[in-house]
């Protein structure tokens, strides 16, 4: 099986570097690990990452990997101010909102509430 592998990794680099001799080839940047803009973890009584930014629209989904039940209320703690609440979200439970306009929003677990994140939308 690693013998296959490594024929065809060498074929595939003749052909790579063949291409680009040849002038048919154009310079690609690099890809990177894909990063899940708008997406907020729930572990260990976290929000992971504690403040994101994204552009106006997207959706900012909550998922919760923790052993308890949680909540992403926007509003200063414990105050909700109404703009988005995903309910109770149990382990493996998630829940996008969206964000229609410009603004630094807080947000906090409703049952734990000194669990707190924002999310800038631009």
């Amino acid at each position: 099986m690693l013998i296959v592998l490594g024929a065809a990794l060498v074929v595939t680099t003749a052909v790579a570097l063949v291409a680009h001799e040849s002038g048919n080839a154009q310079a690609q940047p690099a890809a990177g690990p894909a990063k899940a803009a708008g997406t907020v973890q729930i572990t260990d009584f976290l929000y992971k990452a504690e403040a994101i930014t994204v552009a106006v629209g997207t959706k900012v989904t909550f998922t919760n990997q923790d052993s308890a039940p949680h909540t992403a209320t926007s509003g200063p703690s414990p105050n909700a101010d109404g703009v988005f609440d995903t309910g109770t979200l149990k382990k493996g439970e998630s829940k996008s909102v969206k964000l229609g306009e410009k603004g630094t929003f807080a947000y906090y677990c409703a049952i734990h509430p000194f669990m707190k994140g924002t999310v800038i939308a631009k």
